[in-house]
């Protein structure tokens, strides 16, 4: 049987057969669900509501709903996300890949009757020095291309490749920063570097679960077809959007440089990223890459290039490269430690000689996806808190009522909780007989939830969904393994490099939740450790900038390789001492 599924808020409806679930019909209606545990019915954040039968409004899990009559189906849409586009890092002098040189071609004669390929490569050197390699189907119709242009085309080059002869015209270049959240598009004047447009939405393979290892489960399990249409169709979605701000048209791009983790690079590619998620966890590739961009789908030139920054290991992608691009990390003079905390946390250390880099699983944690009432920087998010006086105090990103809490608002409550009493160095909610006298107040909001003892945030009637908030035991130990897990590899690195904690410098923090958290919550509760506090810095989407210069300048993409190749990769999951470090880390500091 076939029925039909109905969404009245979007206006839009989808046919599908008996069975089916409801978070399937929203991915079939395009509506690009938010389904962190990739549809497992973990994690409870696809709810939605449904017309019931009896003509109530019921809430259920999409993943867990099958369809068998026609639906009518209510879903909450938190569309005003908050996305880092901004970032630091420069180049010196415009070099880009993909240039455009003006040209003089000689006419041909019977005097001298050269093949129209030899007067242009003749014309390509004397004008650059560059020797054209012979291409035959540039080669077709050339004279007639010629004689249109009055013999003055505007050659524009790779290297020895011709991708286009054309009157004057707009150079046009796209940066493209592929989170597993956040999809950023930066277009650029090729000639000027200025930044024409910024264009950002969420990635919609979120659908398909919210971190890199629910996409590649489904990559494997379902081949990676759908997410590698999911993630072009944006780009190409996001391309639009810029071409049309600045005026231009899809024949003026020329060059797109993409950077994104590796579970990311491999799925915009296509590839199956089994590799990643099966022991020894390498990618099936790493090296840099230029690629034709429209035997990817990119709405550009037909003959426009695709530039993929190196990728390190199975989960220190390109990404990571971009933000040692823009932290010139190969120039550096003192130990720096570079983190780009997203879904997944990237660290790297370097001296500006060596570099040492590892991944832990920190980001879903601040992302969210593991937390009761966790949801990414949206309105609605609670982004930050304190207890002062023994009375909780928080903001509310949009100033309203809150919906959930967001990484930054988590980590801002950990270490009030922490400071005020109300959580012990274990990790562990005190009874509220146990709380020190100026945290007496706040012991009404220490409660048993569905068996666990949780902190309430927010009661009933100030939340807009009507639902009281809270942070419980459970996302507690959440924290905590993030925490750990981040802690135990900075250590680690510094073993790795013969160095200590009190050697690092600089802390430069990239990517949206590092750009909103406060340093100071973070050594509260031993994500950083103290006594780097007054040496942090935030850089913003370090890893979008790092692609802008690189679609700037030939040699950063240069540099971005040279680095990557450099780089010491420690893999923790097979470090004998990672574990023991873990656990000693999972402790909060005694004193916060």
């Amino acid at each position: 049987m076939i029925y039909r599924v109905s969404f009245p808020l979007e206006n839009t409806y989808v046919n599908v057969r008996e069975g089916t679930t409801v978070l399937d019909a929203e991915i079939a209606a395009d509506l690009r669900p938010d389904a962190p545990c990739g549809g497992l019915g973990i994690c409870g954040k696809c709810r939605v509501e449904i017309i019931a039968e009896d003509g109530t409004r019921k809430s259920v899990l999409a993943c867990e709903t099958k369809v068998t009559r026609d639906l009518t189906v209510y879903v909450d849409s938190d569309e005003d996300h908050r996305i880092l586009t901004e970032g630091s890092g420069t180049v010196s002098e415009l070099s880009p890949a993909v240039r455009s040189v003006p040209l003089t071609v000689e006419k041909a004669t019977l005097d001298s009757p050269s093949s129209g390929w030899e007067r242009l490569k003749k014309a390509v050197f004397k004008a650059c020095g560059t020797e054209l390699k012979p291409d035959p189907l540039m080669a077709d119709g050339l004279e007639k291309t010629l004689d249109l242009l009055r013999y003055t085309p505007q050659a524009v080059l790779y290297h020895d490749e011709l991708l286009a002869l054309r009157e004057c015209g707009r150079m046009l270049s796209a940066a493209v920063d592929i989170g597993t959240t956040t999809i950023v598009l930066y277009l650029l004047d090729q000639e000027t570097g200025e930044v024409l447009a910024t264009e950002s939405m969420l990635n919609p393979q979120t659908e398909f679960g919210a971190d890199v290892i629910s996409r590649a489960d489904y990559a494997v399990k379902h081949t990676p077809e759908a997410l590698a249409r999911a993630v072009r169709g944006a780009v190409n979605e996001l391309l639009r959007k810029a071409l049309d701000t600045a005026g231009a048209a899809k024949d003026d791009l020329f060059s797109v440089v993409i950077v994104g983790n590796t579970c990311m690079h491999h799925l915009f590619l296509g590839i199956d990223p089994r590799s990643l998620v099966l022991s020894p966890y390498v990618p099936s590739i790493s090296e840099p890459l230029v690629l034709r961009a429209s035997d990817y789908g990119l709405e550009t030139h037909k003959n426009a290039k695709l530039f993929l920054l190196p990728c390190i290991a199975g989960f220190v992608g390109a990404d990571t490269s971009a933000v040692m691009v823009s932290c010139s990390a190969d120039q550096l003079d003192a130990l720096t430690l570079m983190i780009d905390i997203g879904t997944n946390g990237e660290l790297v250390l370097s001296d500006g000689s060596r570099f040492a880099a590892c991944s832990t699983a920190a980001g879903p944690a601040f992302e969210g996806a593991k937390i009761t009432f966790g949801m990414r920087g949206a309105e609605g998010a609670v982004d930050h808190a304190d207890i002062k006086n023994g009375a909780l105090t928080y903001s509310v990103i949009g100033s309203g009522k809150p919906r959930g809490i967001c990484g930054s608002g988590l980590l801002d409550l950990t270490a009030a909780l922490l400071r005020a009493g109300i959580l012990d160095e274990t990790g562990r909610f005190q009874d509220p007989d146990e709380l020190p006298e100026e945290s007496l107040p706040l012991a009404g909001r220490l409660q048993d939830i569905d068996g666990l003892r949780s902190f309430v945030i927010a009661e009933e009637n100030e939340t807009a969904s009507g639902k009281r908030i809270y942070l419980s035991q459970k996302d507690i130990r959440e924290v905590q393994l993030a925490k750990g897990a981040m802690a135990a590899g900075i250590s680690l690195m510094l073993e790795h490099l013969g160095r200590k904690v009190t050697d690092i410098e600089k802390v430069l923090i990239a990517g949206a939740f590092g750009n909103y958290m406060s340093p100071k919550s973070a050594c509260a509760i031993g994500l950083l450790p103290g006594v780097l506090l007054p040496r942090i810095e935030a850089v913003g989407n370090a890893a979008g900038t790092g692609a802008i210069m690189c679609a700037q300048s030939e040699p950063c993409f240069t540099r971005a390789r040279e680095m990557a190749s450099r780089t010491e990769f420690i893999e923790l999951a097979s470090n004998p001492a990672f574990q023991d470090r873990f656990v000693e880390e999972l402790m909060f500091p005694e004193e916060s």
